[in-house]
């Protein structure tokens, strides 16, 4: 589908067209014993998902037509000659069904992510001012402020960040999938990068009496990257680990060597790990529904994993999960050192 979903309309409905003819020309070739009439489905389908709703139809009008043609070369006899132009009248009424569903049912979604996209950009306003107010409170010099006022503005503030993250990473997500994110790749220093994203998490991290720490191997200096996106990826991954943590316990962020011309960060926790079943399916959109709905509770951080992931792809690295249950878990993945690295 991701494949599918970066091609080009032209390139897709070229695809298709050809698609119909030569399977017009097999379906001729075995003649009426075996049957290609789902097969004809198949390039409409992608035409009308993909393109749209009059690309569809006239991918429909092809494939009836191509199958009617190669009904009339195949030679078969009917009662009446009329039989085989009903035919392809009754399967265009298919083809266009299927075709007028489907470009419906993408129109559909498309405007529902719209809305969503617009009530999650009308929540960061609010959301901004919020976290200005409890920040000012924060600042004040206000004596009459006992410990326990303190630590209500700094639960407040860390489910804001949590909140702003989520947030965030709806607005992003799409624009990920599509490849369409903007990049401004730069010489970032590693240990600032580091720093910035520790720094994020270190009142909730504190609030869970969980420690932070970082390792940086030695020859580590810059990282050719997009410094503010991998900073939300870092702070993503801290954020899952130390949700999972438990108190006294240690959450690392470990950076090194790793191919030529590439670096290795690794958030690496002491939590409960990740069930085996659901290791592969990790960075999967809404695999923590799925998890909680099969009564697993150690399962990601809503988008934020399938984020991490598409950002550091977009990045020109890659990402993957070492767990073992009741073992702790480590998410890696991997940056460019020079503005060469990165894949296309």
């Amino acid at each position: 589908m991701e494949v599918l979903r970066r091609q080009s309309r032209f390139s897709l409905i070229a695809v298709s067209l050809v698609s119909i003819v030569l399977l017009g020309i097999v379906d001729h070739l075995t003649g009426p014993e075996i049957s290609f009439s789902i097969f004809y489905l198949l390039p409409i389908s992608v035409v009308a998902w993909f393109v749209g709703r009059k690309a569809g139809i006239g991918m429909s009008v092809a494939g009836a037509a191509t199958w009617l043609v190669a009904d009339l070369l195949s030679g078969q006899t009917y009662s009446h000659a009329v039989i085989p132009y009903w035919n392809a009248i009754v399967r265009l009424g298919l083809f266009l069904i299927v075709s007028q569903a489907l470009s419906g049912l993408r129109a559909s979604r498309e405007r529902q992510e719209e809305l969503s996209q617009f009530i999650v950009h009308d929540l960061r306003s609010p959301l901004g001012n919020v976290m200005t107010g409890l920040q000012l409170l924060q600042e004040m010099a206000d004596e009459t402020r006992d410990s326990t006022q303190v630590d209500l503005v700094q639960m407040c503030l860390v489910s804001c960040n949590r909140m702003l993250t989520l947030v965030n990473s709806l607005l992003d997500l799409a624009r990920l999938e599509g490849g369409r994110m903007p990049l401004q790749r730069s010489d970032v220093d590693v240990q600032e990068l580091v720093a910035a994203a520790l720094n994020q998490v270190s009142v909730w991290a504190g609030r869970k009496k969980v420690t932070l720490e970082s390792d940086l191997m030695s020859g580590v200096q810059t990282v050719y990257t997009d410094a503010e996106l991998t900073t939300r990826v870092l702070v993503n991954l801290l954020s899952n680990s130390i949700k999972f943590s438990a108190p006294e316990s240690v959450v690392t962020v470990r950076v090194e060597s790793a191919e030529p011309e590439t670096f290795t960060f690794s958030v690496i926790d002491q939590g409960p790990g990740i069930p085996k079943e659901w290791a592969d399916r990790i960075f999967d959109k809404f695999v923590q529904v799925e998890a909680l709905r099969a009564g697993s509770g150690a399962i990601g951080s809503g988008l934020g994993l399938t984020f991490s992931r598409l950002a550091v792809e977009l990045l020109g690295g890659r990402i993957w999960l070492v767990s073992k249950e009741d073992s702790g878990t480590a998410i890696a993945f991997t940056l460019p050192v020079t503005a060469q690295a990165p894949r296309t």
